[in-house]
C-alpha cells in the first residue's frame, strides 16, 4: 500500500516543474526532498551579467530547492550551438537550461533542438508580457542598444546615432563586432531610416565612418575597458554595460538614439533530450519570478517581461523599456531574416575590414 503511494521520481519532478516552480518563496520539505541530490547543468554569461544571473537566480533556486546547480560558462554573449546541436542530435545534451540570443533560438528551432515548454508547466507566465513567451521558453533579460559616450570628453549629450559619423570623433569610437548585424541595422537606421536591408548602400554608409574608428570590440569587457580608459569616447553598446561604470565613478551616460533603438532579449530554452527536463522548468519559472527579475533591473539596468517588478523612477530610466509602451518604441528586429542572412552578411563584414 505505502509502494502504491509513492511518487516515482518521475512523477515527483513533474510536481517539482509545477508546484515548486512558482515563486519557491517557502519551499516545502516535499520540494527539497523532490530535489535533494539532483543536479542541474546550466549555461551562464559570462562577466557582469553571469554573475547577477548566479547570485540572483542560481543560487536562490538551489538554496530553496536543494538542487545542485553546475554551471557551463560561455565565452562571449552566446552558446556553441554547433556543438550543442552534435550533442543533442547524438542524445548527449551536456546542459539542461540554455541562453541564448534570438538568432541561436531561430536556429535551434530550426533544428529542432529544444524541448516545447507546456504554459500549464509554467505558472509565472501568467505575469509575463505575452510577447516575451515563446513555445519553447521565456524570453528573459530585456537589454537595449544605444549610445554610450564619455561625459568628460562630450559636453553635449549625443542625440541620435548619426552623431557617430561627427567628424569631432576621429579615432574615437568604435563599433561592436560580435553583433555586427546589429551594428549594420544600425547603420541602416541613419542612412536608410529603417533597419533592412543590408547592402551596398549600407556598406557605403560603413565606410564613410571608417576614420572616426578607433577599434572593433568583441566583447562587453572590452566595450567597458575602452570607456573605462578614455580609449573611446562614444560607441554603441548595452544599457547594462555603462550604467555600472558610471556607478564607479566612470564619466560616461547612454542615451536612446532619436532614430531608434533596439532591444533584444535571451530565450531560456531546455535541449531535447535533456537529463532534468522537469527541474529545468522549475528553475526556468523561479528565474521569470518578481525577485529575481527585479535584482537583474537594479544590479544590472535590465529590464523584465515580468509585469509585477516595480522600477523606482532612477532605475526606469536607466532600463529604458520599463514600460509596455517603452517596449513598444524599440525598433523592431526580423531575425528571420537576419538568420537567413548572416553568412553573406559576414563575408560582406569581413571583406569590409580588409578594404
Amino acid at each position: 500500500m505505502i509502494d502504491k503511494m509513492k511518487l516515482s521520481r518521475r512523477a515527483a519532478l513533474k510536481t517539482l516543474g509545477v508546484a515548486a516552480a512558482g515563486a519557491l518563496a517557502a519551499p516545502s520539505v516535499i520540494t527539497r526532498s523532490l530535489a535533494a541530490g539532483e543536479t542541474l547543468v546550466v549555461y551562464n554569461f559570462d562577466g557582469l551579467l553571469g554573475k547577477v544571473i548566479k547570485d540572483h537566480w542560481i543560487d536562490p533556486f538551489s538554496q530553496k530547492t536543494g538542487v545542485k546547480v553546475e554551471v557551463l560558462t560561455m565565452q562571449g554573449s552566446s552558446p556553441p550551438m554547433a556543438k550543442i546541436k552534435a550533442q543533442i542530435d547524438a542524445g548527449r545534451p551536456d546542459a539542461d537550461v540554455i541562453p541564448m540570443q534570438m538568432t541561436d533560438y531561430i536556429f535551434g528551432v530550426r533544428n529542432n533542438l529544444f524541448q516545447p515548454i507546456d504554459a500549464k508547466d509554467m505558472p509565472e507566465y501568467a505575469n509575463l508580457y505575452p510577447d516575451y513567451i515563446t513555445p519553447y521558453g521565456p524570453k528573459l533579460v530585456l537589454w537595449s542598444y544605444g549610445l554610450a559616450y564619455n561625459t568628460d570628453k562630450i559636453k553635449t549629450a549625443p542625440t541620435a546615432w548619426a552623431d557617430l559619423w561627427d567628424p569631432q570623433y576621429k579615432g574615437k569610437a568604435a563599433l561592436n563586432e560580435a553583433l555586427f548585424d546589429q551594428a549594420l541595422e544600425m547603420v541602416n537606421l541613419v542612412s536608410k531610416g529603417k533597419p533592412l536591408p543590408v547592402d551596398d548602400g549600407t556598406f557605403a554608409a560603413l565606410t564613410k565612418l571608417r576614420p572616426n574608428l578607433a577599434t572593433l570590440w568583441t566583447t562587453g569587457a572590452q566595450a567597458e575597458q575602452l570607456l573605462r580608459t578614455g580609449e573611446v569616447w562614444i560607441m554603441p553598446v548595452w544599457n547594462g554595460r555603462v550604467y555600472p561604470l558610471k556607478d564607479q565613478g566612470v564619466p560616461v551616460d547612454f542615451v536612446a538614439p532619436k532614430e531608434g533603438f533596439f532591444t533584444r532579449s535571451d530565450p531560456f530554452c531546455i535541449p531535447r533530450g535533456a537529463k532534468n527536463p522537469d527541474i529545468a522548468k522549475a528553475f526556468i519559472n523561479f528565474s521569470c519570478t518578481a525577485a529575481p527579475q527585479q535584482a537583474m533591473a537594479e544590479k544590472l539596468f535590465y529590464a523584465s517581461p515580468n509585469q509585477k517588478v516595480v522600477y523606482p523612477p532612477d532605475i526606469a530610466r536607466r532600463v529604458v523599456v520599463a514600460t509596455k509602451e517603452d517596449m513598444a518604441r524599440a525598433v523592431p528586429e526580423n531575425f528571420e531574416v537576419i538568420v537567413d542572412n548572416l553568412p553573406e552578411w559576414r563575408r560582406r563584414w569581413d571583406a569590409w575590414k580588409q578594404s
